[in-house]
């Protein structure tokens, strides 16, 4: 039979599944395991100022795509919830009442997007370079949310020759129970702190008991002002050129 493209329900809760159809299209979490093994304990994300990378990033496979049609994969957050939380004496988690207003949603653009489905399906692929802020007046176009509260991320495959066109596209959307996580400014939990140690590949330093090498931060480049990989609710710059952008539920 074949397949419905036509625009489908966003879910607004994950599906138990690590690998999860809409219509012809199925996506897998490829480090489900690992992101299980977080979820387990609650899996917590340091947000700040100036950003901060996800671990575990997500890394997804997909199949389904017609082969020779370009797709947009993008990738946002999206409340669990209409709480904020805190740690209670006895270090468990608690409702310590309603959620602050949420900032302008963001959209992250894979970076290889726009690309025929035959890219997409010949292997994974990750989303390792999005940023996760707190700074509601950010400015390079990193994912904003607020700390203490919890999401989950949503993966967008859109059916589009390039970013300007999303908007019209058929597109389906992915989600996974065990990536829900509670943003932080600090680790609450150490049995968190120490199997991000333990699994994460920039976590050397402090495996071999020391710590990270500041000079080394110093010398990286800086981020640039803008971000032709990040979608704005209201807007996006592009190539110096301000459009308007997609609207998810």
């Amino acid at each position: 039979a074949a397949c419905d493209n036509r625009r489908t329900h966003m879910p607004r809760s994950p599906p138990a599944a690590d690998s999860y159809q809409q219509g012809c299209i199925r996506m897998t979490l490829e480090n489900a395991d690992l992101w299980k093994s977080f979820h387990s304990i609650g899996t917590e994300m340091i947000i700040t100022k100036h950003g901060r990378r996800m671990f575990p990033h997500c890394s997804v496979s997909i199949s389904g795509l017609q082969p020779f049609a370009n797709y947009v994969i993008m990738m946002d957050m999206v409340p669990v919830d209409s709480f904020k939380y805190k740690v209670n004496a006895y270090e468990q988690w608690e409702v310590a009442g309603k959620a602050e207003p949420q900032p302008p949603c963001r959209t992250y653009m894979h970076p290889d997007s726009p690309a025929p489905g035959s890219h997409w399906m010949k292997q994974s692929f990750s989303f390792l370079k999005m940023k996760l802020t707190n700074n509601t007046l950010d400015q390079h176009g990193h994912i904003i949310l607020h700390s203490m509260h919890r999401y989950y991320p949503r993966f967008h495959v859109i059916q589009a020759d390039s970013p300007y066109t999303v908007r019209w596209g058929p597109f389906q959307t992915f989600s996974f129970p065990e990536t829900t996580f509670t943003a932080v400014t600090a680790y609450q939990n150490p049995k968190i702190t120490k199997l991000k140690i333990d699994h994460n590949p920039f976590a050397k330093g402090f495996r071999e008991g020391g710590t990270h090498a500041h000079s080394k931060r110093k010398s990286l480049k800086p981020h640039r002002h803008w971000c032709e990989n990040c979608i704005n609710l209201y807007n996006v710059q592009f190539m110096g050129v301000t459009w308007k952008t997609i609207l998810f539920p």
